[in-house]
């Protein structure tokens, strides 16, 4: 299977590529190399058999999927297109500082009631996007919800997908937060997305 991503250098982009790859599916990733973090991340993929960084230009027709990543969003296309709406989603790379990350211009806490009930691990939802490129049946927007976000306001039920962390969410942010501190360097600045 040959997936394209857009923006696959941006921190969730990354994650995705990175497990596509170790999947055995083949990748184009289009981006700018515009940043030093992206330029870092490039550097973990970029010599891979199965991974190809290409300019817009280079894209193919024969794609089996074409995935655009943005901060709260994720963009799938197959036979139609799917908008897959994200929870909060946290994980290395991501723009922080050891207190919380932002959202949408929001600084969120770690340890505030609103990451703990609505934050997801970038991991557990990559587990999620392979079953969905793989499904034929998909509604035209999917709403991803933390297995603790309960919340139904403004939600179709039929269309939720409601994820579960597979370990304690605090030793998740123990991993992230090392990280971070070992690659303090290349993250972006918290008030740079």
């Amino acid at each position: 299977m040959v997936v394209l991503v857009e923006n696959c250098f941006h921190w969730i982009g990354f994650h995705i590529v990175n497990h596509l790859l170790e999947n055995g599916y083949n990748v184009d990733g289009t981006d700018k190399l515009n940043t030093d973090k992206k330029e870092h991340l490039s550097m973990f993929v970029g010599r891979h058999e199965l991974f190809r960084h290409i300019s817009p230009l280079e894209k193919r027709n024969a794609y089996d999927a074409f995935l655009r990543i943005d901060d709260d969003e994720l963009k799938l296309e197959k036979n139609h297109p799917v908008i897959i709406k994200l929870p909060i989603i946290f994980g290395e790379w991501m723009p922080m500082s050891q207190e919380g990350m932002y959202v949408q211009h929001d600084f969120i806490r770690f340890d505030s009631e609103q990451f703990l009930s609505e934050a997801v691990y970038v991991k557990n939802v990559l587990k999620s996007l392979q079953q969905w490129i793989h499904s034929s049946d998909l509604p035209s927007v999917l709403e991803v919800k933390s297995f603790h976000d309960r919340r139904t306001d403004n939600v179709k039920l039929e269309n939720a997908i409601y994820i579960r962390n597979n370990r304690p969410i605090a030793e998740s942010i123990n991993i992230v937060k090392d990280h971070y501190e070992m690659y303090k360097k290349f993250y972006s600045p918290l008030n740079k997305q």
